[in-house]
């Protein structure tokens, strides 16, 4: 698919709904999804997250993208925010509180897109 294909109104709410914040304790949705690299949920959340990506990169710091991509398994196998923060000489709740600054920008950048009226959204 093409980033057009990737940024229609499903996907994105499919992603945002993926990257909500859930109830206090529960596990954010995307999860479940993470360690199944062959699904079909896994395999929609990253082409989403591809085609966004562009898009990221002048909001977004390295870190914030590298803790991310790493996270979400772009390239590889997801990795363990123990072992992100062990590779980044950060702690683990660093970690997490990047990563969730990181994604509470990504739901701006869809309600930007939303209020432009793009053709994306």
């Amino acid at each position: 698919m093409e980033n057009k294909d990737e940024l229609n109104d499903d996907n994105i709410t499919f992603f945002k709904e993926m990257i909500a914040v859930p109830s206090w304790g529960a596990r954010r949705s995307y999860y479940k999804i993470l360690k199944h690299r062959k699904s079909e949920k896994f395999i929609r959340f990253i082409g989403i997250y591809k085609a966004l990506r562009p898009l990221l990169l002048d909001r977004l710091s390295e870190r914030e993208l590298f803790i991310l991509d790493e996270f979400y398994g772009l390239k590889k196998e997801s990795i363990p925010i123990n072992e992100l923060a062990s590779t980044l000489c950060i702690s683990r709740s660093r970690v997490i509180q990047v990563r969730n600054n990181s994604e509470r920008k990504i739901r701006r950048v869809f309600h930007e897109l939303k209020r432009k009226n793009t053709n994306l959204v």
